[in-house]
């Protein structure tokens, strides 16, 4: 299957990875493409802070000297202000996305109080019954609306994040021989819009042998001008030796600690982070993501990092 059959399959055949129903359709149908390739896959479960994640290990994970990981679910829908995105800052994406994130929380929230302190001591069922029943019906709906429009909308259009890093695993998967196999293993982790669920269950199933791996993740490479790898100072060595893989050499950054609240990468101490977007005063930022706009995830940057990660594991 080409890079542009697995966009098409995963971006708009399967382009809402959300609800649990579609998280297991997902791993199904992608568990079929590695076996096709002729990979052991195994799928993992397990709960953390109450949400359920799937993991899709592939290979032999356990053995591997190195993992190449995606979160594969997609986010929720953001109807405030479009939210900016940091893939080497997790407090900037928090800080970023709070307001719109929470913006119909906080405005149904506003005006249930309103209705709670002016109009409901105020009602008058005898001298004006439909007014009496309007407000609280109204309050009634805002209760019930402005927490599904918060957290449980799925985002229709998901092409970067992280459809993008979804389809450069698989297309890399198709690329490696017998003899690479045998040190590079694949995972497709759960959650990494929500809690991390997906990140906490690949370390309780590794344990500390994860701290010895390689971990090379693969986040939002679909759309921007420039593609960085992320590095941690016990992996400076394999981000430089990374970079000359590619024809075009990407940028580096090293990732202090304190930026990494909130991020999949912090889970991982041996770890590099590849991911593509724009500079705005010197920090890469992703846009368009939890829109209608995430509508990109271009075939030649795909291309370009496949060929360079294939280059790397050789």
């Amino acid at each position: 299957m080409t890079t542009q059959d697995l966009i098409m399959k995963y971006a708009i055949g399967m382009h809402k990875r959300f609800t649990l129903k579609q998280k297991e359709m997902f791993i199904r149908v992608a568990a079929k493409e590695f076996s096709d390739m002729g990979y052991q896959v195994k799928a993992n479960t397990g709960k953390h802070k109450r949400t359920r994640s799937i993991n899709l290990m592939v290979g032999d994970v356990s053995h591997a000297d190195t993992l190449v990981i995606a979160n594969y679910d997609t986010p929720q829908h953001n109807f405030g202000n479009p939210m900016k995105y940091y893939p080497f800052n997790g407090v900037q994406t928090f800080v970023s996305s709070f307001l719109p994130i929470y913006a119909p929380m906080i405005i149904g929230s506003v005006l249930m109080l309103w209705i709670l302190m002016y109009q409901l001591p105020n009602l008058d069922f005898q001298g004006d019954l439909w007014m009496s029943l309007l407000w609280p019906a109204i309050f009634i709906v805002c209760a019930i609306v402005t927490p599904v429009m918060t957290m449980g909308v799925a985002n229709k259009v998901n092409f970067n994040r992280n459809t993008s890093g979804v389809v450069a695993l698989m297309a890399l998967a198709g690329e490696l021989n017998k003899e690479q196999r045998k040190k590079i293993a694949f995972v497709l982790s759960d959650n990494g819009c929500r809690n991390h669920g997906g990140d906490y269950l690949l370390r309780e199933t590794l344990g500390d042998a994860l701290d010895q791996k390689l971990v090379i993740m693969l986040d939002c490479v679909g759309d921007g001008e420039t593609l960085v790898v992320g590095y941690k100072e016990a992996s400076e060595q394999e981000a430089k030796e990374l970079q000359g893989c590619f024809q075009v050499r990407p940028k580096r950054h090293l990732c202090p600690k304190e930026d990494l609240r909130y991020t999949s990468f912090s889970f991982y101490p041996k770890a590099l982070l590849l991911a593509r977007g724009n500079f705005y005063n010197d920090v890469l930022m992703v846009e368009h993501v939890s829109t209608n706009k995430d509508t990109n995830c271009d075939e030649q940057a795909i291309g370009e990092l496949v060929k360079g990660l294939k280059k790397y594991c050789a």
